[in-house]
Order: structure tokens, then C-alpha cells, then sequence
């Protein structure tokens, strides 16, 4: 019998996976100054370790480093903003297209995370509906079948769920139930006999911090989404 090798997590993977997690909680505050020694010393590791973290943390955008300034995470502007929006309606219109193409229809894996989504409440923390959300779609754009595809989802939704995190006041807007439809509405879009992938995405992408629709119109289409 043939035993596979084991896969072995380093210092500086878990770290940046430890620091990841920190960002999304908004436990760091967008533009706040990350001192390299009270940390390195708090999470017990050495500032090489740590260094190496941050460096992978800001090559997928989580974390920028200025001269005089150090590490710190950015803060996104409109601008910024809606060119991630514009890379993340690409790939996911181009995942769904090939999975409509391959017949490939949501699977478990994505109505397990949409049975998550749908155990939340008001009360759950948008940090924790943000990475249910990314998990999602992470699952149906995986239908398509493509590796490089899904990994440059992946990385792009690490700027998207930071963006998010940044406009959680415009967040708030959405009921939960009309954020749990949206998900649903997504995926029943998809199992459909003959999906219309342009209509399915274009409905799930509507509205932006600085487009944002009135509170009293949240019920209809033209709504926030995720």
C-alpha cells in the first residue's frame, strides 16, 4: 500500500493564517500602525518569522508597507473598491459560464455552506456572514473545474472580504433574510434547467458603497448584496 506524505503546516504559514483571521475580525484597524516588536513578542516568534508573514500578507493585498511607516492595512477608496468589484464579477461570471457549460449544477459542499448561511441571525457579526459569503462562492466558482481560476478567486476575495469589512455601516442596511434570499436566489438561479448566467450575476451584483440604494428599497432588486 502507498501512504501519501504527510503535509506539514511551517511557523510562518500558520502565522499568516493567524494574522489573516485577525484582519477579517477588524481587529486591526484599517491604517493603524502595526509594531513589529510588541507583536513579535505577544505571538512569541521572531521579527524574521513575523516579517516573512506580513510580506505574504501584502502580496495578496492585505497589508501595505510604507517607508517610515511600516506595516499596515489599507484602506480602500472608491476607486480601489470598484476595481475589485470589476475583477470579482469577471471571474465569477466567467466560473459560472464554464460550469453551465460542464453541466455541473451546486453540490454539496455549496448547500452545506448555504445551510450555514442560513442558521444566522441579526445578531450574527458581519465578520462572520463575510466569511460564510466568501466560502460560498469560493464553492460554486470551484464548479467550474478550473485550479487557476479558483485560485485567483481566492486570491482576489482577500481584498474583497477587506472591502467589505471597511463598509460595514452600509452592511447594516440589509435585513438577514433578504441577505439569506440573495444566496438562496443565486443558487436555485444556478440549478435551473437552462441558467441565464448574465441575469444570475448581474442580480447578485447591484449596488456598491457609493451606489448604494435607499433603506427603503432594500426589500426589492435593487438592493445591497454580498
Amino acid at each position: 500500500m502507498i501512504v501519501g506524505k504527510l503535509q506539514t503546516v511551517s511557523v510562518v504559514d500558520a502565522l499568516q493564517e493567524h494574522l489573516r483571521d485577525y484582519i477579517f475580525s477588524g481587529r486591526i484597524a484599517a491604517g493603524e500602525r502595526i509594531k513589529e516588536s510588541p507583536m513579535a513578542k505577544q505571538l512569541e516568534v521572531s521579527r524574521h518569522t513575523l516579517r516573512a508573514a506580513l510580506s505574504r500578507l501584502e502580496n495578496v493585498g492585505l497589508l501595505e508597507y510604507r517607508e517610515n511607516h511600516g506595516w499596515s492595512v489599507p484602506e480602500f477608496d472608491q476607486e480601489e473598491y470598484a476595481d475589485i468589484l470589476l475583477l470579482r464579477e469577471s471571474l465569477e461570471k466567467t466560473a459560472y459560464k464554464v460550469a453551465v457549460e460542464r453541466g455541473a449544477k451546486p453540490d454539496e459542499r455549496v448547500y452545506e455552506v448555504l445551510g450555514r448561511i442560513k442558521g444566522m441571525t441579526q445578531e450574527t457579526p458581519w465578520a462572520e456572514r463575510i466569511d460564510a459569503d466568501a466560502a460560498l462562492h469560493q464553492a460554486l466558482v470551484d464548479l467550474a473545474g478550473s485550479p487557476r481560476l479558483s485560485r485567483a478567486f481566492s486570491d482576489m476575495m482577500d481584498e474583497f472580504r477587506l472591502c467589505r469589512m471597511q463598509s460595514l455601516a452600509w452592511l447594516e442596511q440589509l435585513p438577514v433574510d433578504r441577505w439569506i434570499e440573495f444566496h438562496e436566489e443565486l443558487i436555485e438561479g444556478l440549478s435551473s434547467d437552462d441558467p441565464d448566467v448574465e441575469a444570475i450575476a448581474g442580480n447578485h451584483f447591484v449596488a456598491d458603497p457609493w451606489n448604494a440604494p435607499r433603506a427603503d428599497v432594500t426589500h426589492d432588486r435593487e438592493a445591497v448584496s454580498s
